[in-house]
């Protein structure tokens, strides 16, 4: 199997470095790590359009840009690698993608810019920062890899996946449990300062907490030790609502028109 990894923590981030010792290990699979120079946190698929975007290799099989998360993936799969990947993962972020915070993630946003090239993607994060058993984490991923990935378990067509993994020791963690995304209160205040120059500065306060955490959601699958594996669409239509509108915009040109 062919894997293209990245994040958005950094290249050297340590959950990607064990992410990457942990894949490479697997006889057989050839890894490519093409991920951030720097903590690209928050920026979903942001791509870099007004500036030119520079590739770096410290190591054999490592490169790092001067971009987003989905700049990586998007220039690794539009010319900078040679070969077309079977997978492509993102992770292990330090932190939790539940709920709303999908929409806001990077390492969501580079698995996701992969399936919007048709290639089956998958992000990875910690439930909670700080890293604590991170190997176990790794070695976790890695058998979701091999047991999804490598036994094609998401049929021809390409899937999108997102998984957070509880801090614990390996032997403490439960097995996977398939779940909705839950939701988060609204975010906390704006935090405001004034730098030494006297110009008042604003930092985006912390994330809320969750609103929604019932039993299927993502939210209380790791709160009870499982692994949350959501998988998610790209379509962000109202099926539902689109005859509601429908028949509203008629009702609205019928009376322009009289």
């Amino acid at each position: 199997m062919k894997i293209l990894l990245c994040n958005d923590d950094g290249y050297q981030a340590p959950g990607i470095v064990a992410l990457h010792a942990a894949l490479r290990a697997v006889p057989g699979w050839q890894v490519e790590m093409i991920a951030p120079e720097h903590n690209n946190s928050a920026k979903s698929n942001s791509l870099t359009l007004q500036a030119p975007l520079y590739v770096y290799q410290p190591a054999p099989g490592i490169r790092y840009v001067n971009g987003t998360p989905a700049d990586c993936v998007h220039i690794a799969l539009t010319g900078l690698l040679d070969w077309r990947p079977d997978l492509v993962v993102s992770g292990i972020n330090n932190g939790a993608n539940m709920g709303d915070d999908t929409l806001y993630s990077g390492t969501v946003g580079a698995a996701m810019e992969g399936y919007l090239f048709g290639i089956a993607g998958m992000a990875f994060s910690l439930v909670d920062k700080g890293w604590a058993h991170l190997d176990a984490a790794a070695a976790k991923a890695c058998e979701i890899v091999r047991q999804v990935g490598a036994q094609r378990l998401g049929g021809t067509r390409p899937w999108l996946l997102n998984i957070n993994i509880p801090n614990r020791p390996l032997a403490q963690i439960k097995p996977v449990k398939v779940c909705r995304l839950g939701r988060r209160h609204a975010a906390e205040q704006v935090i405001e300062q004034v730098n030494p120059r006297g110009e008042t500065m604003y930092w985006i306060g912390a994330a809320g907490a969750a609103a929604d955490a019932t039993e299927g959601t993502d939210f209380h699958a790791t709160q009870q030790g499982h692994v949350a594996l959501t998988p998610l669409q790209v379509d962000l239509t109202d099926h539902d609502a689109l005859g509601y509108w429908a028949q509203g915009m008629a009702h609205l040109l019928k009376g322009g028109a009289a």
